[in-house]
């Protein structure tokens, strides 16, 4: 069953048929579902284990990548910013092993994208439960973004931590304690941004390793 917002000639809410309505960036979205007739081809199998892998990989830090790509997103775009994330990891991210198998390199991952100078040069050392950051900063402008931090253990299928207020760019050095870091079963991926804490534009993440 679908809804009429604006009676018949408007836009509607639901599924009519094999047409479904939403609404997507603030536009009415329609799309057609139905079964395939046709066998799908090699390339096309390809893209949806592709997709997949991007899917499973994205999928525990949704609502994060959503945050790191709200801005990424223009006004009015019927692309949401999680979507802009799959499509970024499947151009960019996505390798094909020798049997034809595509997987995610999560060096080339992006969790957030903005304008804002991404960390330069950052580097990542634990001891025991601290995490210790070190970036330089080039450029004086910026002296006041904050960093962020996200933390994935992949192989657990879950983000381990988030920190979204860190030190300040001109600090060059962050260290962060977690208490509950030594419980983590698998390398966890560790990825750095910046913030501008006034506007909440972001910089592109940087993949800073596994620790």
């Amino acid at each position: 069953m679908a809804i009429a917002k604006n009676g018949i000639n408007g836009s509607f809410s639901g599924k009519v048929g094999s047409v479904i309505g939403y609404q997507l960036g603030g536009q009415h979205v329609m799309r057609t579902v139905g079964e395939r007739r046709k066998p799908y081809t090699p390339l096309e199998l390809l893209n949806q284990a592709k997709m997949k892998v991007v899917s499973k990989f994205l999928a525990p830090i949704k609502p994060w990548v959503k945050l790191g790509f709200s801005k990424a997103a223009p006004a009015g775009s019927k692309v949401g910013a999680f979507q802009m994330a799959q499509s970024h990891a499947r151009k960019h991210a996505v390798l094909v092993d020798k049997g034809g198998h595509p997987y995610i390199d999560p060096a080339r991952v992006l969790v957030s994208k903005g304008p804002r100078q991404p960390p330069h040069n950052c580097t990542v050392v634990r001891e025991n439960n601290k995490l210790i950051f070190q970036w330089e900063h080039l450029d004086r402008q910026d002296s006041n973004d904050r960093l962020m931090v996200l933390l994935y253990e992949e192989d657990m299928g879950y983000f381990r931590n988030y920190r979204d207020i860190g030190a300040k760019r001109s600090t060059q050095m962050d260290v962060w304690e977690i208490e509950t870091l030594h419980q983590a079963k698998c390398p966890i991926h560790v990825y750095v941004m910046f913030r501008d804490p006034l506007f909440g534009e972001v910089s592109d993440s940087v993949y800073c390793g596994t620790v």
